[in-house]
């Protein structure tokens, strides 16, 4: 007996050793083990405040969820120069994309977006419900379609003098006329310049130039989608711009935003035409203006400024779009928002907290920037405008320095800008 049980037991441990290792061997062969849900996101974002603003909502969404997510901050052209890349080479190197609003037909349409309204409809989410501002939501459309959703809350300002205006009894500019009116006044008897412009050819000049156009109730594009420039109101536009320049500083025509930035803050100019929220805080800065408690913020006369919104958005190539549009939701949340605002001085893109106490008191200007967000237009959805752009440039830029006249500048814009659009 015992003999027959130790052959037994030896023949039972065989057998098992036979059967595990076929077990194993198909377990390798057949099984395959179920995805681990992914533990990184990569946001590709436009350096300074802005990418510091999704660093802070990138520390908290991976305190909350255990995933990690890594902000790559680029330059303005590097940022553009990425996303072009990543479209054309497919790497899935960025599951969010930081757009500039005018990008957005550009990247929409060829195919490199993600359809957000898609997504959220799925979701069972209502982005009308989400409390954003609707100039805001507006430039993350194309074709009627959502492709992005709106993070920075960006639009143009005007400043002026108050302390000056009151001294020469002037009323607060409703329309270009005052501020033309002001402008010579001021820089007559204070010997201070009355205005200044960022005039350097490129987007400077025409961004620049926008608020007064649109003001007079111009056109870049028709409602058939085809130029307009050349027109009556286009060409009394360009008349008020060149004539504004008598009373700017010399080199205004190739002056960027630094030279505008260093003059407001200096108290060497009395109207700023173009300020944008990110210079505003220095204003009351002793430690960089010499114009403390002086100058008012408003919006542009004839209440038709630029918006000039960062979008947040997913491209194609995404290995994890659905975790994309969470950490999107997350960081555009009214608390998140709320908390880039105070943290990093992103301005926000819902309506509620530009009323809200705590950054009313350290953004006095945020009623007025809702105010000028609520009427602010955006510029043509096409996706060429980056060429439109640079053909509006070169002419309002000859006219601006006397090379052309406004009539003769604008035909020839009118004339280039039908042949790029047939």
């Amino acid at each position: 007996m015992r003999g027959i049980s130790r052959t037994v037991l030896i023949a039972i441990v065989v057998i098992v050793v036979i059967v595990a290792a076929i077990v194993g061997y198909l377990a390798l062969t057949y099984y395959v083990a179920p995805p681990k849900a992914p533990k990184k996101l990569v946001i590709a974002a436009r350096s300074g405040t802005y990418a510091e603003g999704l660093k802070i909502a990138a520390r908290e969404f991976s305190k909350k969820y255990g995933i990690e997510v890594v902000v790559q901050d680029f330059g303005y052209a590097a940022l553009h120069d990425k996303l072009v890349t990543e479209m054309m080479e497919k790497t899935g190197a960025f599951d969010v994309v930081m757009l500039d609003d005018p990008w957005l037909a550009e990247f929409a349409d060829k195919g490199f977006l993600v359809d957000i309204g898609e997504m959220l409809k799925k979701k069972g989410i209502k982005v009308e419900e989400l409390g954003f501002i609707p100039t805001c939501l507006e430039v993350c459309k194309y074709k009627g379609r959502l492709y992005a959703l709106p993070y920075v809350g960006n639009v143009q300002l005007f400043a002026y003098r108050k302390d000056l205006f009151e001294k020469y009894g002037l009323p607060e500019p409703k329309t270009w006329e005052d501020v033309l009116r002001a402008a010579k006044i001021i820089m007559e008897k204070e010997g201070i310049y009355g205005y200044v412009i960022r005039g350097k050819k490129g987007n400077p000049v025409v961004t620049n130039f926008l608020p007064i156009f649109w003001a007079y109730g111009a056109k870049i594009l028709d409602e058939r989608g085809k130029p307009a420039v050349y027109s009556p109101e286009a060409v009394k536009a360009l008349k008020v711009f060149i004539e504004l320049k008598k009373y700017c500083p010399p080199g205004t025509e190739n002056f960027g935003s630094a030279e505008v930035r260093a003059y407001l803050l200096g108290g060497k100019v009395a109207i700023v035409g173009e300020v944008w929220p990110a210079w505003v805080p220095d204003l009351e800065n002793p430690e960089k203006s010499k114009v403390v408690g002086k100058v008012k913020i408003i919006p542009p006369p004839g209440a038709r400024p630029m918006i000039g919104a960062w979008l947040l958005g997913i491209p194609v190539t995404s290995k994890n779009k659905d975790l994309a549009l969470e950490f999107i939701l997350f960081t555009l949340s009214k608390e998140m928002q709320k908390k880039i605002a105070l943290e990093a001085g992103v301005p926000p893109t819902i309506a509620d907290l530009y009323k809200d106490p705590d950054l009313v008191k350290k953004y006095p200007w945020y009623p007025v920037q809702l105010e000028a967000l609520m009427t602010a237009k955006m510029r043509p959805r096409v996706p060429v405008w980056k060429k439109i752009e640079d053909i509006l440039a070169t002419y309002i830029h000859a006219a601006l320095i006397g090379e052309l006249s406004p009539e003769e500048a604008l035909k020839k814009a009118q004339e280039e800008l039908t042949k790029l659009l047939g």
